[in-house]
Order: structure tokens, then C-alpha cells, then sequence
């Protein structure tokens, strides 16, 4: 069996990046795969601004070479897009935050510390050049690289382009994404049980999970453990998607027919993994297209989507995922650590870096859906022999980081 890092290592070193991109307007772009380098049009600020509101004024006025307080007549003003074209020689200019700084001003007076008499304003301290003063390309300059290819982009580098007047720019094309569940047992909601089916809910919850990542999902319903049906559906998938999850029927019971028949139409580069839950997890291609079989449990296949499917989207998509986010934090209630193989147990931690405190969401089985209710992290427990006792320090990865897939 595979260690978590060496199967995260495998599968994404077997995933070409997408190569076909698309032009988006900027409104559209959030979450997608950018396609090219952006460099900037114009400096951020384009012109000297004044960072808050006050007055602005020239250091060197020879009003400020004698003892305080310094008074000033008020000449002019310049608002945010309507600046005072003049230049300062003598004097204060009333400004506001975003406005042009008047040619020879170069210090602006805040105006919590300015005194008005009339036409005149009064300060009690010298002030200091370039204080409260944007310079021109404070933010980035024209010609800087802004943003490189396979980034992602969220609603803050959106914004930063904005800024820099874009209106459109190439992404990487979502790839398609086919998901399927598999067994007999599986009805979908709504229909009525017999004894020894259950309600498929795994399809739901993986193409949730999946429409947080840069890709264009399919949901294709519930396969029969019939092996001439999965080879026809996976077949007809495989020829028309960029990749396909499973959740079921990659295990090593008699009716886990999914495994065996991807092998038939393409390969299967690894199965297994040395972790709890998820096991029998196992990717490979039929053709061009990539295979990941989840396990069935609802909890192994939710977090090996989380751990493994996720990234690899990303990379898919054209992003370069980094490593899951960890850190430590403190039990707040007793554990006892796995055996073999490293267990995620589904958790919820709060506090502040440092002092963060996490307890596992009540009991761990592979089955129990409700264990992800309340929940805002794994907590990654390494095998031992010793109880983890409250108090003790333990490693939990975070679902912020885990829900993007590290993109």
C-alpha cells in the first residue's frame, strides 16, 4: 500500500494539464484557471494620492520654519476624480482620500489633527514629507507581472485586475468530469426500499464537493454490478470526459467488478492506500481519460476526494495544487491512535494559532455521514501504541485548504 504522500505524488504525476483555453469577460472568471501571464496596463495608483482625508502641503513652506503652531491659508481643493490642476506654492490644499496630491505639495495633514478658522487651518506639529502619500505605482507598476499561468482566481485577484482596468482574459477550459456510483444496493431518493437497499448518496456529495474546483461535472447516476453494464457505461464515459470518479465496487468483494474492468479497458497505476478510512482507493486510464475509484463508504469516499480526486482536478484544470494546509492543535477529548495505517478522523477545532484546540465529531465509522456535521477539519493520527490523552498535541488539516484542493 501506498503512504498518502506517496499516492498524492503518483496521481498527480500522471495528470496532464489541460492545454485548450477560452477567453472569459472578468465577471465570469472567479475560480478559473488562468491561461496566461498578465502583466500590468497601468500603475496602481496611476497618480500620487493623498491616503486620507486632510490637507495637503509643501514641507518646505517657510511657514514651518518657525515654532508651532503653523497656520495656513486654504487655497484650494481636490476631490477623489476632480483634482486642483494648480500648483502649491504657499499654503494648504483641502484633500480627500483617492485624490490627486497638487504638484509641490508633498506631505498630506490628516485632519483629525488640523484646526479650521475660516479660510485658515492650523496644525500643532511640523509634518513629514511624503506622510499619508501613495505614490504613483504603490501597488504594482505598468509593465509588472501581475498574475502567472495556473493561477487560480479568486475574488481577490479579480479584484486587482479590475483595478487594473481588464476586462477579459484567457482561462484554462473546465474539464469534463464524469461521476458515477456503483451497486445494486443503491436507490435514489424518493424510491421506495426493500429490505437491504439503501439511499445513494454519495453522487450528491462528491458532485457538491466538485463544484468548488475549476471543472465541468456530469452526474451520471447508479451503476448495477453487472460487468458488461460497467464496461459499456465506462467505455461510453471515458470517450466523452476528462476523467471519471467512481464510489463503489473497488474493493475486493466479489461484486467490486470496477477495478478489474478499468484494468481490461486501460491500466490501474495503483490501489490502496495506507489510510483509514479510504483503503481501496485506485486510479488509473482508460485511454486518455482519468480514473479515480472511491471507495463506497460515504465518509472513505468523501475524504478521498478531499486528500486525492481534489488536487488532481486542479492540476487537471491547469492549476499546480500545493500541499494540503496543517497545523497543530491541542485534544480537547482522548484518542486512541490508529493501528497500520494513519486514520483522518472527521473534527472541530477553534481558538487561536497557537492555542488551538480540536475533538473528534463523535463516532468514526467509515459509514457515519453525520461525523462531517459540525465538522471543520481532519485531525491526521499517525499509528502508535500510546492513548492520546486530552491535552496532547495532534495535526489537523483544515477543510478551508481541503474544499479548494489546494488551487
Amino acid at each position: 500500500m501506498l503512504t498518502p504522500e506517496e499516492a498524492r505524488t503518483s496521481l498527480l504525476s500522471a495528470i496532464t494539464r489541460t492545454a485548450s483555453t477560452e477567453p472569459v469577460r472578468l465577471k465570469a472568471a472567479l475560480g478559473r484557471i488562468l491561461a496566461e501571464d498578465l502583466k500590468a496596463p497601468v500603475s496602481l495608483p496611476p497618480f500620487e494620492s493623498s491616503a486620507m482625508d486632510g490637507y495637503a502641503v509643501r514641507t518646505q513652506d517657510p511657514v514651518f520654519s518657525g515654532p508651532a503652531p503653523y497656520r495656513l491659508k486654504v487655497v484650494a481643493r481636490s476631490f477623489a476624480g476632480r483634482p486642483w490642476q494648480g500648483t502649491l506654492k504657499q499654503g494648504a490644499v483641502r484633500i480627500f482620500t483617492g485624490a490627486v496630491v497638487p504638484k509641490g505639495a508633498d506631505s498630506i495633514v490628516v485632519q483629525e489633527d488640523a484646526r479650521v478658522q475660516g479660510d485658515m487651518v492650523e496644525f500643532a506639529t511640523r509634518p513629514l514629507s511624503m506622510r499619508h502619500i501613495r505614490s504613483l505605482g504603490d501597488d504594482v507598476r505598468a509593465g509588472d507581472l501581475l498574475l502567472s499561468a495556473g493561477t487560480r482566481l479568486r475574488a481577490f485577484e479579480l479584484g486587482w485586475l479590475a483595478a487594473c482596468g481588464f476586462e477579459s482574459l484567457s482561462v484554462y477550459t473546465r474539464p469534463r468530469i464524469a461521476i458515477f456510483a456503483t451497486g445494486d444496493e443503491l436507490r435514489e431518493s424518493g424510491e421506495a426500499l426493500e429490505l437491504g437497499d439503501i439511499y445513494e448518496s454519495n453522487r450528491l456529495s462528491l458532485l457538491s464537493l466538485a463544484d468548488a474546483l475549476p471543472v465541468a461535472t456530469e452526474d451520471l447516476g447508479i451503476l448495477p454490478d453487472n460487468p458488461e453494464t460497467l464496461r459499456q457505461s465506462l467505455r461510453a464515459a471515458a470517450r466523452e470526459h476528462d476523467a471519471l470518479i467512481t464510489s463503489g465496487g473497488v474493493s475486493v468483494g466479489e461484486p467490486d467488478h470496477v477495478r478489474d474492468i478499468v484494468s481490461q479497458l486501460g491500466t490501474i497505476d495503483f490501489w490502496k492506500v495506507a489510510i483509514k478510512p479510504g483503503k481501496p482507493f485506485a486510479v488509473g486510464h482508460i485511454g486518455d481519460c482519468l480514473f479515480m475509484g472511491l471507495p463506497g463508504n460515504p465518509v472513505s469516499a468523501m475524504i478521498t476526494f478531499l486528500l486525492f480526486a481534489a488536487p488532481a482536478l486542479v492540476q487537471l484544470a491547469g492549476g499546480t495544487p500545493s500541499a494540503p494546509f496543517e497545523c497543530d492543535a491541542v485534544l480537547a477529548k482522548s484518542i486512541t491512535p490508529p493501528r497500520g495505517r494513519v486514520e483522518f478522523q472527521r473534527g472541530f477545532y477553534q481558538g487561536h494559532t497557537g492555542t488551538l484546540q480540536v475533538a473528534p465529531t463523535g463516532r468514526q465509522g467509515s459509514n457515519r455521514i453525520s461525523s462531517f456535521h459540525g465538522a471543520n477539519c481532519l485531525i491526521r493520527l499517525t499509528p502508535g501504541d500510546a492513548l492520546l490523552e486530552v491535552g496532547s498535541r495532534v495535526t489537523i488539516l483544515p477543510f478551508d485548504s481541503l474544499l479548494t484542493g489546494g488551487g
